[in-house]
């Protein structure tokens, strides 16, 4: 069956990336200045989106009210863009693929981890088209073409992120993010079909779910070729799917978010179809990704400050970590059949095992070093008056025949020489913050 052939009516193309920053209040008026405007919601909106979700997830991305929500900007852009997808040996030219850039979306955050949604149109409504765009505008190295070639990910830094860098440019160039945000974008795709009797058929909707969410050449899944999967592989992979109406199934995995049917979009006289899935379901897609990615970034850190990172973690897990987020059954079951793609239940579980075991390994170091310094404080307690010390020294110096600020200079470089190790013993984490400080102000 050539899918090739089956017409689109309209879709939903949305690439999702990070980028760290300060002060989030002082970033939005930035962005401000450059365009962007923070989102704002009618009083009819307010009052859905009220009796639509629960008020912990409300407050995060919809009403922003509280200390812990995010503030979202938006900007319109509207801009042709050209990828060089590869190169055409037959025909001997590079293949291009033409789209628009439409609106930009940032989503900042309190505890400065920030995200960023670019939506993309294909050039045009077709099956093929959209599965080249997404090939490439989720590589952060793809090609733009244009007076000066560069890469999409600098593009980006260019146009949308008014310069911060989400990658590094070379070995030395330290960008945090690069630790833990990988080299593709997440993709969140929506491709709504003509209906027909082939796109209502359950198997063809799940081959397309693998093409487009393995982002793989169109009919790859049904096809016969050497990277066709196989039969157990393909089960695997559409275990989490979401097949709760006749017209739609939804694929989500670890890097993509898929949804293949038909009269998604069509007969949307007041937009509602289009927002539902462009901002309602996508803020639950969002905010998965912002529990994940923090455990990314959460796990990268350990190392340098586990106390700090601890603590920091223990209050992200008290304001974010949501267990159900809408009194209506379409959002949780979407929010945790993602959630569980994205593995993120395992992943807690593992990183506070990490954190329990860190936990007790400092609370003995802390033990031991209690029982040094006691031993220390005892030690000198028990001498009944440093009078006899001085007597000793005293005498030394005499003996010595050395003169007395000589003496007493030396005897003091060695106390101090002697005390930084053991202060340095004593509190390990602050010899960790005053080592970093040291080594940023060398660089």
């Amino acid at each position: 069956m050539d899918k090739l052939t089956f017409e689109v009516n309209d879709s939903v193309i949305r690439i999702v990336g990070i980028f760290e920053s300060s002060k989030p209040s002082k970033l939005a008026n930035d962005f401000v200045k450059h365009g962007y405007v923070l989102e704002e919601f009618s009083e009819q909106t307010k009052k859905f989106y009220k009796d639509y979700w629960y008020p912990e997830f409300r407050d995060l991305l919809f009403f922003k009210e509280k200390e812990t929500s995010s503030k979202i900007l938006a900007k319109t852009l509207n801009q042709s863009i050209s990828f060089k997808k590869g190169y055409d040996f037959a025909n001997q030219k590079d293949i291009i693929i033409h789209a628009e850039i439409g609106s930009v979306e940032l989503i900042l955050f309190p505890n400065e981890l920030h995200f960023f949604s670019i939506e993309l149109k294909p050039q045009q409504q077709d099956i093929q088209q959209i599965a080249d765009l997404i090939f490439c505008a989720r590589e952060f190295n793809k090609e733009i073409i244009g007076e000066t070639p560069q890469s999409w990910v600098n593009w980006i830094e260019t146009n949308c992120l008014n310069g911060i860098q989400i990658t590094s440019k070379s070995a030395t160039d330290v960008v945090h993010t690069d630790g833990f945000s990988g080299s593709k974008f997440k993709l969140y795709t929506l491709v709504d079909f003509k209906e027909n009797d082939e796109i209502k058929d359950p198997q063809v909707r799940d081959e397309l779910l693998y093409d487009l969410g393995c982002v793989s050449p169109i009919n790859t899944a049904g096809g016969d070729y050497s990277f066709t999967p196989s039969e157990s592989y393909f089960e695997l992979l559409l275990e989490d799917k979401i097949s709760v109406f006749n017209n739609y199934t939804i694929l989500p995995l670890f890097d993509t978010f898929t949804v293949v049917g038909y009269n998604l979009l069509t007969d949307d006289k007041f937009g509602t179809k289009r927002s539902s899935w462009s901002q309602t379901y996508f803020r639950i897609y969002l905010y998965n990704l912002f529990i994940k990615y923090n455990l990314f970034r959460y796990n990268l850190d350990m190392e340098h400050d586990s106390v700090k990172v601890r603590d920091e973690f223990e209050t992200f897990l008290n304001n974010y970590n949501l267990s159900h987020i809408s009194y209506n059954f379409l959002p949780n079951l979407i929010f945790h059949q993602h959630r569980k793609s994205l593995q993120i239940d395992e992943e807690l579980e593992k990183f506070q095992e990490r954190i329990n075991r860190i936990s007790q390994a400092i609370q003995e170091e802390q033990q031991k070093r209690s029982n040094l310094l006691l031993g220390i404080v005892g030690a000198m307690t028990s001498i009944s008056s440093v009078e006899p010390i001085l007597g000793v020294l005293e005498e030394t110096r005499t003996k010595l025949n050395w003169d007395s600020l000589l003496f007493y200079t030396l005897t003091s470089l060695l106390v101090i020489s002697i005390s930084i190790p053991l202060v340095a013993y004593l509190f390990p984490e602050k010899k960790k913050q005053l080592m970093r400080k040291w080594n940023q102000r060398k660089k």
